[in-house]
């Protein structure tokens, strides 16, 4: 049958058979929506948006409308959300659809501490809900696993003096950032400490503009100025080797809508000097 004449046909008897559901069941036959694949954006250290994808297939010769989108997200058993998608879905005749709910989720909302959450690996989640179709409502429901990001991984990986005098030097601290996550992490800083044997070289803060690439490696680099009357005359001595004993510490920083973040991390290694 010509689509568009069975779309006149449907249309056409559902003005004329008001309240006479079983009859538009008879020629209208009910989309289903199947769970798809889940992905991410805009991940940090301690929140990011889980994107939750369905496949809508419409067994219609003609295209149809999904309005009122609910959907409902609990994790770990708590309720997270319960929502409505701000737009309808249009569903292409004898087709399939992808259907997309993103949902932002922040981690300290399950955990008591931060070493709470630093401890764990995934959170369970459960989400359900339905669309409407004129009279009919199309359940839906997905359940599984959510992967806590887990913390970069970072490390002195050499200090190079740009220049040594008698009375101090300039060096460039370069660190390594490796993201163990299968997507790119953002992160919005480091507070740190560097501690060269046992001199305390520099503290500071160092902001960081682009994210950590998906199980990628990136590099920092550090600026120190020193002064040897004020570090004392061991500093000197500890950049006359190859290399020192070198340890870092601090918080890596992340803004969150409750404010900025802070995750604690060290160093402690033997790193080479470079001229």
């Amino acid at each position: 049958m010509n689509p568009k004449r069975t779309a006149i046909i449907i249309g056409a008897v559902i003005l004329l058979t008001l309240g006479g559901c079983a009859t538009i069941e008879q020629l209208i036959q009910k989309p289903e929506i199947t769970f798809d694949s889940l992905g991410t954006r805009d991940m940090s250290l301690l929140d990011g948006t889980f994107l939750f994808r369905f496949n809508v297939s419409n067994p219609n010769p003609v295209g149809v409308h999904l309005d009122d989108i609910l959907y409902d997200l609990d994790i770990n058993g708590k309720r997270l959300v319960s929502s409505q998608l701000s737009q309808g879905l249009d569903l292409a005749a004898s087709g399939t659809s992808p259907l997309e709910i993103p949902v932002t989720i922040n981690y300290l909302d399950f955990f008591n501490s931060l070493a709470q959450l630093v401890g764990a690996d995934q959170l369970d989640y459960r989400l359900s809900g339905s669309a409407a179709l004129g009279p009919f409502r199309i359940p839906y429901s997905s359940s599984g696993k959510l992967d806590i990001p887990k913390l970069p991984d970072i490390t002195v990986e050499n200090i190079k003096i740009d220049s040594f005098s008698l009375t101090g030097a300039k060096l460039k601290m370069t660190l390594g950032l490796k993201n163990p996550n299968a997507f790119a992490m953002k992160m919005d800083g480091l507070e740190y400490a560097a501690q060269l044997g046992d001199v305390n070289l520099a503290e500071g803060k160092a902001n960081m503009s682009t994210a950590l690439g998906a199980n990628g490696r990136s590099l920092m680099d550090l600026d120190l100025n020193l002064n040897f009357l004020e570090l004392g005359r061991s500093a000197r001595t500890l950049l006359s080797g190859s290399s020192a004993p070198c340890r870092l510490t601090g918080n890596m920083l992340t803004n969150t809508p409750a404010g900025m973040q802070k995750i604690p991390f060290e160093f402690d290694g033997n790193v080479p000097f470079t001229k």
